[in-house]
């Protein structure tokens, strides 16, 4: 890796760990919820560690596009044009995520609006534990991903 982007990739792998951190506590949210109220969310923290989990995955991508790509998205679609970016660079640029990856990530950025822009009462516990209970196999996927655009740079 060149050494002008030594700093990018420790600010990656400090994201990385909050990121793993957040995680850790999602499992622990997740052991205590209750199935038979999986219409509505008795669990508060569940929701904050999705969105936190999907600001973590921004905050990466935000880092690189400005970095490396030298670019930002902006206006009122910048979080969607954010992830497009990641598998669709500018060009001669290193993709950061594969289209699949950004395809399940997209669940977690509408999760995340609703959740900064509506109501707590009406988030649905089914489709928090359906975001929940997937979010391992994406964050090795992430991952692994992440490493590999690093190993390019």
């Amino acid at each position: 890796m060149k050494e002008r982007y030594q700093e990018l990739k420790e600010d990656i792998i400090d994201e990385q760990k909050a990121i793993e951190e957040t995680l850790v506590r999602l499992r622990e949210v997740r052991s205590r919820f209750d199935s038979k109220y999986k219409d509505y969310c008795t669990e508060p923290a569940m929701g904050t560690y999705l969105m936190n989990f999907y600001n973590g995955i921004e905050n990466i991508i935000k880092r690189i596009s400005r970095q490396y790509y030298h670019t930002m998205p902006k206006g009122r679609s910048w979080h969607k044009e954010l992830l497009e970016l990641a598998f669709n660079p500018p060009n001669g640029k290193t993709v950061i995520l594969n289209q699949g990856i950004v395809d399940r990530l997209h669940l977690y950025r509408g999760f995340r609006h609703r959740f900064v822009s509506g109501y707590g009462f009406q988030l649905k516990g089914e489709k928090m534990l359906e975001l929940t209970d997937n979010i391992e196999s994406l964050w090795d996927d992430i991952k692994e991903s992440v490493s590999l655009f690093l190993g390019k740079l």
